[in-house]
């Protein structure tokens, strides 16, 4: 028996409507790719065109399909796919992408096969041509008929090679949508042997706070986690058609898939978590000598801490104190029972700067009220908060003949001085750190 079946075209408009969402879900996707995208990747991009044959009548059609197809093949070639395991050299890189698009000028040849297809279409059609202005307008808004390298380096320059499998499986099925009629595979036994996962998030790596998410093929297969440093397996939580697994520690995991009369097994890491940088947080800035509280924001509940720039750090309630000693990258590890790494990260540390000084009391920015008998400044950190200490300032009354005079801390007695008043210089300190400022300030205490 035929391991496909011929769809009739009043059926195929749903699988085509189908093959059309999910060329939109990659379309959002490209405006952001996260990890969890990457690693369903494998998954998306043989669907994409496995599940669907074309016929094509027009001639010169097919032999624009068949170089688009021939640029996929190499492109395979140039990742070292492997069919027997589906993988291929770093999924995550995108040296190849680069060197295969636009170093040799591959993404060149695709542009050109695409304009040919729009060349084309006055031949197939009202229909088509509209299906063309909709699965490729922004690609058109990027320059695809267009003279030049834009539309080849906004599609491909940069992108992961696991992603760029995906978008060019996608041209693939919309040169496919476009040329000729679609057809869709049934249940192949190439399918029914593909494996006993259909979809898994995480299954390579994953940080301490993620979650492990796989849907076996079959309900019947049962899903067992354990780590390399013990030996029992354990059950997966299930809920509806779906395993999941959080991870309580870092280190290597196996996950075991055991099905009526086969078993699969895959191996994972779970990496330390990072700092929760989101919302305001990700815009802090540290300074040197001045407390401040991070958020994990992670599923670690406790642990002990050490921070490379204060030994006398402390963690609970998922916030990490510290007040940096020193200026410079400042590292931190949370480990748990068993000196097991939950997190590791880092954050820049400012060294001190100078303080902002300020009058109190001023009016109008240089007055003092009249019957003023003393002058008291402060010394302001940047940010807002820090602990500085004014231990001098040398001044100078402009009426009389006392000259250059200098009181110590942060006050200057009057004993009754009206007039005009210049503060020269102003000494600061904070931790084992001393500035010495400029203050040129000119206070009239009015008469």
């Amino acid at each position: 028996m035929s391991n496909w079946v011929r769809i009739k075209k009043a059926k195929a408009l749903r699988y085509k409507l189908i093959a059309v969402m999910y060329l939109l879900f990659i379309s959002l996707s490209v405006i952001n790719i996260p990890i969890d995208w990457l690693h369903i990747n494998k998954y998306m991009a043989p669907l994409l065109t496995e599940t669907t044959i074309v016929s094509i009548d027009n001639e010169e059609l097919l032999v624009v399909y068949k170089n688009v197809e021939q640029i996929k093949e190499e492109f395979y070639q140039e990742l070292g796919y492997d069919e027997s395991t589906g993988k291929y050299r770093e999924p995550y890189g995108y040296s190849v992408t680069d060197d295969f698009f636009i170093n040799r000028e591959r993404g060149k040849l695709l542009q050109d096969a695409l304009k040919a297809v729009h060349a084309h279409l006055d031949d197939l059609g009202q229909e088509k041509a509209q299906l063309f202005n909709a699965l490729f307008e922004e690609d058109l808004d990027n320059g695809l008929l267009k003279e030049g390298t834009d539309w080849i380096v906004w599609k491909f320059k940069h992108v992961p090679a696991a992603m760029a499998e995906t978008l060019l499986n996608e041209l693939v099925l919309r040169v496919r949508l476009i040329s000729g009629d679609l057809e869709f595979r049934g249940n192949s036994a190439e399918v029914e042997a593909s494996g006993l996962v259909k979809y898994a998030t995480n299954l390579d790596f994953m940080v301490l706070g993620d979650t492990l998410s796989i849907v076996p093929a079959d309900p019947s297969i049962v899903a067992e986690v354990k780590s390399n440093a013990v030996s029992d397996w354990t059950a997966a939580s299930k809920e509806l058609d779906a395993y999941y697994f959080v991870p309580e520690a870092t280190g290597s995991y196996q996950l075991r898939l055991v099905a009526p009369n086969s078993e699969e097994q895959y191996t994972f890491t779970v990496l330390p978590a990072r700092l929760g940088r989101r919302g305001t947080e990700a815009f802090l800035t540290y300074f040197e000598g001045q407390a401040a509280t991070v958020s994990m924001g992670t599923v670690i509940a406790k642990g002990n801490v050490s921070c490379s720039c204060d030994p006398n750090a402390s963690f609970s309630n998922q916030q990490l104190k510290f007040t940096p000693t020193s200026s410079g990258w400042c590292s931190f590890e949370v480990r748990g029972a068993n000196n097991i790494t939950l997190l590791s990260d880092s954050v820049y540390v400012q060294p001190r700067p100078q303080p902002l000084l300020k009058v109190k009391g001023l009016l109008d920015g240089e007055r003092l009220p009249k019957g003023t008998q003393q002058i008291s400044l402060e010394a302001l950190h940047p940010s807002g908060s820090g602990a500085y200490v004014i231990e001098s300032i040398t001044y100078e009354k402009l009426i009389g003949t006392e000259g250059e005079l200098k009181s110590m801390g942060s006050t200057i007695d009057l004993g009754g001085y009206e007039g005009p008043l210049w503060i020269k210089q102003i000494t600061t300190a904070s931790g084992d750190q001393t500035f010495e400022s400029e203050g040129n300030f000119l206070i009239t205490i009015d008469t």
